[in-house]
């Protein structure tokens, strides 16, 4: 491809228009790359765009279909999770759901609950478990909030605590979905026997 330059007309500035051919050929050409690469990105963007919303439209007819077809309905708003795959086992598509999870104030209880379930614990308790349970409250460093993940680990220890129980159960009340986001994933393969190939949609891989 070869790009020619443009010396007629204006160009636009910081300072208003100004006639093309007071610029250097070089400044023009980059001036122009620019603004013709950002509309061709945004362009592709909003087809992206388009062509994702038409993907979970279909998404979610599937999933209306398979429900019809049991005569069963359709709870949630957004698709849920699924994978279908052709026959010749060549090409799958995988919808997920990610939540989103945060805790509210009963997390003030539980952190108090802890409390007494630590000062209780003997020297002789096992050490990655006070660890667990000491870590458990305090806020992730990158993100300043307390990590559920942790906190749901918490939920897993079974202790012979008396309060044990009245820990584990605020901590649930404490810990909700926030939000959701589902996503689409696609693959394909040469044959049945052979692994799957996701297809790339990340531009600067492709």
């Amino acid at each position: 491809m070869t790009l020619e330059i443009n010396r007629e007309g204006t160009v636009m500035t910081c300072g208003g228009p100004w006639p093309r051919d007071r610029f250097a050929p070089t400044v023009l050409l980059e001036n122009d790359i620019a603004i013709d690469l950002v509309a061709d990105a945004k362009a592709l963007s909003e087809l992206i765009a388009e062509q994702k919303r038409l993907m979970f439209a279909k998404a979610e007819a599937f999933e209306v279909a398979v429900m019809a077809a049991y005569n069963a309905n359709k709870k949630r708003k957004t698709p849920g999770r699924f994978t279908a795959c052709s026959l010749d086992e060549r090409f799958k598509v995988e919808l997920s759901v990610a939540d989103f999870r945060r805790v509210n104030a009963d997390i003030m209880a539980a952190q108090a609950l802890m409390s007494e379930v630590l000062d209780d614990l003997t020297e002789g308790s096992n050490d990655d478990v006070r660890l667990l349970l000491t870590d458990a409250f305090v806020p992730d460093a990158r993100t300043g909030r307390i990590n559920t993940d942790r906190l749901q680990k918490v939920r897993r220890l079974r202790l012979s605590h008396p309060r044990w129980p009245d820990v584990c159960e605020a901590i649930a009340n404490s810990i909700k979905v926030s939000s959701s986001r589902s996503y689409l994933r696609f693959y394909e393969r040469e044959s049945d026997d052979h692994d799957w190939v996701p297809v790339v949609l990340q531009f600067s891989a492709l």
